[in-house]
Parts: structure tokens; sequence; C-alpha cells
């Protein structure tokens, strides 16, 4: 029988070995106990790695349409709330209109009424959702609407009326133009302020909106353009208002103004209305899709669970045992290295 000497040495390297084996594992396994999925997703799955890195893949595309959806909705909300501050506008002038009319000693209320309504659809008109100007369109990086005072649209405007009539907007000669002649003004004024003057001066817009993917195969429009008629029409009507409240304008005159201006804010606004509820429906859209996948990306992420997760609670039962394991370890290499021929002699 042969006999065989292991040297305390031998012990020691062999329990450093197998210390270190284990602290290599030791942080894998805390990374399962945290994430509650393989940290190694390639080696735990072996050839079923493609299906997962899928998976994953889909769940991305979900969460990049999810956070779109989110900003669409934010725009929408913004491009409502903006739609009814214009009709607002609106029903207030036409108020301030209907309690001069016939009577037009208190004219000034209506011009400051109208003036303010003009800085408030400016403003209006120039909300931004992250940046992105709402009713821009496809210029959405340009401030829709420029300020009226001083603008070349205000120009136009009071040029055109020059031309007209012979004398400035503010001349106290307007006291003697017509009704008949004022009804033949607006209608020309009218017309040139929404085909040359809104582009020229008032509108950096583009009249088309681009539409916005939500889901597979579905796209809605977020807002509207500046540049729609309704909104021309309710503006053009306002800045009317304003300059022809603060002229010397004779009664009859402004009679005609004010039943033009109130003619026109009702149909604008019925178009407005319109539009907002056209928007109405692509927020219920949108909710439905953002709904839907919500679904799908929770369904994708059971498939990824059952496919890549691990049981949390076994997984912590490995780590406090590594962890036992290697204070034994540590122990008993502590003991080892205390054993000598010279610690035996002392």
């Amino acid at each position: 029988m042969k006999a065989s000497y292991v040297s305390t040495a031998a012990i020691n390297f062999g329990l450093r070995n197998s210390t270190a084996s284990m602290q290599r594992t030791l942080p894998d396994l805390q990374l399962e106990t945290v994430t509650g999925r393989n940290a190694d997703s390639g080696l735990a799955l072996g050839s079923k790695t493609g299906e997962l890195a899928s998976l994953r893949h889909d769940i991305s595309v979900i969460k990049r349409l999810t956070d779109t959806n989110d900003l669409v909705s934010v725009r929408m909300r913004t491009s409502q709330s903006s739609m009814g501050q214009l009709t607002a506008v609106g029903d207030n002038l036409i108020e301030a209109i209907s309690l001069v009319l016939g009577n037009n000693s208190q004219k000034g209320a209506v011009a400051i009424t109208a003036k303010s309504g003009i800085a408030e659809m400016t403003a209006s008109l120039n909300a931004t959702v992250g940046g992105v100007f709402v009713f821009g369109g496809e210029n959405s990086d340009a401030v829709p609407i420029n300020d009226y005072e001083g603008s070349p649209a205000q120009t136009a405007f009071r040029g055109q009326f020059a031309t007209a009539f012979g004398f400035p907007i503010d001349s106290p000669l307007a006291a003697n133009i017509s009704k008949a002649d004022m009804e033949t003004f607006l209608v020309s004024a009218e017309a040139d302020f929404l085909s040359t003057q809104w582009a020229g001066g008032m509108s950096n817009a583009s009249s088309d909106v681009p539409d916005v993917r939500v889901s597979d195969g579905v796209t809605v429009k977020t807002s509207i353009s500046a540049n729609e008629e309704s909104v021309q029409k309710l503006m053009f009507s306002t800045i009317l208002a304003s300059e022809m409240y603060n002229s010397q304008l004779g009664d009859s005159a402004l009679d005609a103004v004010g039943k033009y201006v109130v003619e026109n804010v009702t149909e604008a606004n019925g178009g407005i209305t319109k539009m907002r509820g056209t928007i109405g429906l692509s927020q219920e859209r949108v909710e439905r899709a953002s709904a839907a996948l919500e679904v799908k990306k929770s369904l994708l992420e059971t498939f990824v669970i059952d496919l890549d997760g691990v049981d949390p609670y076994e997984t912590a039962i490995q780590v406090n045992s590594l962890l036992t394991q290697i204070e034994v370890s540590y122990s008993v290499t502590a003991r080892i290295q205390n054993l000598s021929l010279m610690q035996y002699l002392r």
C-alpha cells in the first residue's frame, strides 16, 4: 500500500481557487435577484436568444409609439384649448358689438375688445408643445402668426382703405362714408386679406398638417393649420372691428361694419367648432391605440419573463448559500495558513 502526502499549501491553493470561483458566480446571482432575469441571457437560452431579441425589439417599438402618443395627446389637448379660446374671442366680440348696434356712443368698448381679441388670438395660435408650434402645420419650427400692429398686413389694410375712399382711416372725412360704399369695401377688403395679406404679412404657417403614426396602420392629425379659412375669417373680423370702431365712421357705416363682423364671426366660430370635433375624434383614436399598445406590450413582457425570467426566491437562496460557503472557505483558509511546524513548536 502506497502512502499519499497532501501538504497544507496544496489544500490552501485548492480552497483559494474554489473561493475565487464562488466570488465570480456571486455577482451574476445577485444581479439576477435584483432584475429577475438571467445575468447572461445568451448563455442561459442558447438558440432561443434570437427569439428573446425579437421580443425585446417589439417592446421597444411599442414604447416609442406610446411615448409618441403621449406627446400627441398633449398637442391635441393644447389644440382644443387654443381653439376654445378662439371661439371665446369671437363670442366676446359679438356680444360687444350687439350692445352698441344702433347706438355707437360706446364704440370705444368694441375697439378695446377687438384689439384685445387680436392679441389673444395671436397668442393662442402661437401655442407650443415641446418647442413645436401646434398650429404651424409642416412649418412647426416657425411662429405661425405675426403681431398685427405695425405689420405689413396692417399697412396693406389701411392702404386699401385710403385707396378706396381717398383719405386715411383716422380722417374725420370717414363720417361721410355711406353704408353702401362701406359694404362694398368690406367685401373687397376681406377678399384681399384672405388671399394676399394673410400669407404676405400675418402667417408663417404651412397649410399642410402632417399625419402622425400612433399605431400600426393608424395615423391622425394632431391639430389644424393657422391658415384654415375659419381662422382667417375670425382674425379678419376682429381686425376689422379694431380698426373701424376706432375711426370716425358715421352710425350707418359703422352699423354695416358691425353686422358684417357678427355674421362673419358666427360663420367662423361654426367652422372652428367643427374642426374641434374632428380633433376630438382623433383624440379618441389615439386613446384606443394607446390602450391596445399597452395590452400588447404587457403580453410581450409576459413572454419575455417566461423565456428569460428567473425565480427571485430560488436565486436569493442560492446567493445566501453561496455567501455562507464563501465565509466558510475564508475561515478554513485562515486556519490552514496557521498550520506550520513553527506554530506547533511554540
